[in-house]
């Protein structure tokens, strides 16, 4: 048998951040190994055939080289068909919103042999929010509220007592998040809801976040890879490093390990291996769960080499898969 391959799902080239992006990061690791990589164009392949038709000619391009500095960023072969059954793992890096074209491409995927790890693995990145995940697990979590209908947003604004921030259960990035006082118009909600319905997630603002930030910290299979503090950029209060925040290094606390190892185990058994998790002070408040990233910040913050850890772990569960 070969040397196991691995794929990479994700976004048209054009879309991605090669300073930031993990799928770049860690396939310019495998290579250092000589471990082949291929990339698959998510967006380039036909939804509408069955899934063992989709399964049995991805159209795949190897990734030559990976260098995040450089441009182009890949050098890539010709696109040829491949079937799932040559990779060892798969690194499912399709970004959010979770929309229909999300679930249909990566209901496909669900029929991949067993013995093929994916990480992230369908369905679980579709079917459980990285927005209301967390109520799972209200040991650790902030208070949250989803809204499924108007009036239960009007309701729950008011019900924390102080300022809260509402986020739409679907998106990503920040996107859409506002703060709302408890005095708030009805009429400020409503011109809301009809931009972000149907369904949004209710939070009370948690201070911290202007006192140290917003803490990611990043595990794979239940191993800590690292941590970075996102401080949101002067005059704002968000803090994604989309929106303008900045990166730094700060170590967790033994409860946030805590969350982190609990949760981690919980959610390995539903094939949910690369995690994100998002705390305000000891509060956590998000799961990343679809294509967590930070990688690279993280190195760069802690002067470490997470994607060499990434690849041990992934390495360590091919072949535990290999050996049943």
């Amino acid at each position: 048998m070969g040397t196991p391959r691995y794929l990479l799902v994700a976004d048209p080239v054009a879309t991605l951040n090669p300073r930031f992006d993990l799928g770049v990061c860690v396939s310019r690791e495998l290579l250092r190994r000589g471990i082949p990589v291929d990339y698959l164009d998510l967006l380039a392949t036909d939804p509408a055939v069955t899934s063992d038709e989709y399964l049995a000619a991805l159209p795949v391009r190897e990734i030559l080289t990976a260098d995040g500095s450089r441009t182009p960023f890949w050098e890539l072969g010709p696109e040829r068909a491949a079937p799932v059954d040559d990779y060892a793992v798969i690194l499912q890096r399709k970004d959010p919103p979770v929309d229909g074209t999300f679930i249909t491409l990566s209901r496909h995927f669900e029929a991949a042999p067993r013995h093929i790890v994916q990480v992230n693995r369908p369905p679980a990145t579709y079917e459980l929010s990285e927005h209301t995940l967390i109520l799972d697990y209200p040991q650790f979590a902030a208070p949250t509220v989803v809204c499924q209908t108007l009036e239960e947003l009007v309701e729950a604004v008011p019900s924390f007592g102080g300022e809260v921030v509402c986020k739409p259960k679907n998106t990503y990035c920040g996107i859409g998040i506002e703060f709302f006082r408890r005095n708030v118009p009805p009429g400020e909600l409503e011109a809301y809801w009809r931009r972000w319905g149907p369904a949004v997630v209710v939070q009370p603002y948690l201070e911290a976040i202007e006192e140290t930030g917003d803490l990611r910290i990043l595990t794979i299979n239940g191993r800590y890879l690292g941590s970075v503090l996102r401080v949101p950029a002067p005059g704002s209060r968000l803090a994604n490093l989309h929106q303008g925040a900045t990166a730094r290094a700060m170590d967790p606390t033994p409860r946030q390990l805590k969350a982190c190892r609990t949760i981690s185990q919980d959610l390995a058994e539903s094939g949910l291996y690369l995690l994100g998790f998002d705390f305000i002070g000891e509060h956590l408040t998000e799961i990343n769960i679809t294509s967590p990233t930070t990688i690279v910040q993280i190195n760069e913050v802690m002067g470490k080499r997470a994607d060499v850890e990434l690849v041990d772990e992934l390495e360590r569960l091919r072949r535990e898969a290999a050996v049943g």
